[in-house]
């Protein structure tokens, strides 16, 4: 963690070294809820591992931004319908986010879309798609539990390694992940 670099070792030769991104150690506190952005030491196991993947953020990333810029969080849930200042409304169908417009006419917001209206982030329901941020985690990740992941990057956050910027996932660069996912097995250990 100190040195930000990852190591990969098989049968004690070291077969790929790459800088990363980490934790960046700090708390937020929302709502009377603390949550601590650091990466967890201690030993764990590659659990399973995905190409191309989507990112489903948990509440914290709504609430961060919400504060960030001034809006009240507001949770959507299975046939909500929220009524908007010009007329429209926010709707809940089926699985699906969506507005609709003063004609009655509904269509679903584009997943990974911030949905901000009147002053508010409205925070999807999970299992929606509009709840999935496409492109978020870089070509790879390899899940490590309790929501920890070793994963590439968006291409606006490259700059991002070496440093201590994560919410506590292990961040690489997307040549090094990749190159990383096709040497490693569901089930290798990993030591932070």
């Amino acid at each position: 963690l100190e040195r930000r670099q990852l190591w990969l070792v098989v049968d004690g030769d070291t077969v790929l070294t790459a800088p990363i991104a980490v934790g960046k150690g700090s708390v937020f506190t929302f709502a009377d809820r603390t949550y601590r952005f650091e990466t967890p030491r201690g030993e764990r196991r590659v659990l399973a591992k995905h190409t191309d993947p989507s990112w489903v953020p948990p509440d914290w990333h709504y609430y961060e931004k919400a504060v960030y810029r001034g809006l009240e969080p507001v949770h959507l849930a299975d046939g909500d319908t929220v009524a908007l200042s010009d007329g429209t409304e926010i709707a809940v169908k089926g699985n699906e986010v969506g507005r609709v417009n003063r004609w009655g006419n509904w269509w679903p917001f584009t997943p990974g879309s911030e949905i901000i209206f009147d002053g508010k982030i409205f925070i999807p329901p999970i299992g929606s798609p509009q709840r999935v941020i496409p492109n978020a985690l870089g070509p790879v990740k390899l899940s490590l539990g309790d929501g920890y992941l070793i994963h590439g990057t968006h291409r606006f956050n490259e700059q991002s390694i070496g440093d201590a910027a994560s919410h506590g996932c292990i961040r690489m660069n997307n040549e090094d992940v990749v190159r990383l996912a096709s040497l490693v097995d569901v089930g290798t250990p990993v030591y932070i």
